[in-house]
């Protein structure tokens, strides 16, 4: 745009050297913003979109282990931190709060070969339908609300029941497709969703009376914030609309490194000290009785 807007000027001679001064001095502005675009970076402080949530990680994934080596046949027990970022996130249950969150374990060799599962870790993620706020009925998943700066904490008992591990080094990673929701619905209870559908039915009765009406839908009210009350303190479990599914984000762990050590001759000795040594018989005198039964 300069260049076009410079070639439509008429230059006076007397002007040149001020024209030129002038261009030198855009095009170094220019280049100057430039250069600092691409060396700063200004932190990002709006509510992730659909779009950056597949490009940037919400989330921070640390994966652990007790100690670093294992005998062949040892429980190899694997601690996974969630640690979340600085936005409240609607997220599917079974991905954070259940075996599913180590669905996708890398194991790879000390070749770097992939070594694959004889038994995939799986859990249901089952669809419920659920009555929201406006009455109506909403195919959902079970949801969790993982708080700004919250660390969630799970573990796996066992690797090895999902893996064979033969004695060497392995490095083991993990990845998680971490959906993202919307909006949730908090299943009301039952009492209280038996009311709401008799509150809706006076409602749209046209066959009540004005003053008989209001009666009924302030006698249910009233006994649906009762018992809202009473049950104020048991924990509800939460629900996505699977419409309301915004974006994914794919989070990758820290590798970890372990060592199945091989059986040593010393394993060997003691598993022979276990067996009970054989009685030897050859230098047992013989009874009479046996000595005539070999002698015939």
């Amino acid at each position: 745009m300069i260049f076009r807007d410079i070639g439509n000027l008429k230059i006076i001679t007397k002007s040149f050297p001020f024209c030129c001064l002038l261009i030198v001095a855009t095009l170094t502005g220019c280049l100057g913003g430039l250069q600092t675009t691409s060396t700063q970076t200004q932190p990002n402080e709006t509510a992730p979109t659909a779009e950056t949530e597949t490009s940037q990680a919400l989330a921070v994934l640390q994966l652990a282990t007790p100690k670093p080596n294992y005998a062949a046949n040892e429980a190899i027990p694997l601690n996974l931190s969630i640690q979340n970022g600085k936005f409240d996130l609607l997220v599917p249950f079974v991905s954070v709060a259940t075996r599913g969150a180590f669905s996708q374990i890398i194991v790879t060799d000390a070749s770097g070969q992939t070594v694959e599962p004889k038994h995939l870790i799986t859990q249901e993620n089952p669809q419920k339908y659920v009555v929201g706020n406006d009455g109506k009925t909403v195919r959902c998943i079970q949801g969790f609300e993982l708080k700004a700066s919250e660390n969630q904490e799970l573990s796996l008992k066992d690797i090895q029941k999902y893996f064979q591990l033969q004695p060497g080094t392995y490095t083991v990673t993990l990845a998680i497709d971490l959906e993202v929701y919307r909006e949730s619905i908090t299943e009301e209870h039952p009492e209280v969703l038996e009311l709401k559908k008799d509150l809706a039915r006076i409602q749209s009765d046209p066959n009540l009376q004005a003053a008989a009406k209001q009666d009924a839908v302030n006698y249910y009210q009233e006994q649906i914030k009762f018992i809202q009350e009473r049950h104020k303190d048991v924990e509800k479990d939460i629900y996505l609309p699977v419409k309301s599914r915004r974006g994914r984000a794919p989070l990758v762990s820290n590798g970890i490194t372990l060592t199945i050590e091989p059986e040593t001759s010393s394993s060997n000795l003691q598993k022979q000290d276990e067996i009970p040594p054989q009685i030897d018989t050859s230098d047992i005198p013989l009874s009479p009785s046996n000595e005539r039964r070999q002698t015939d």
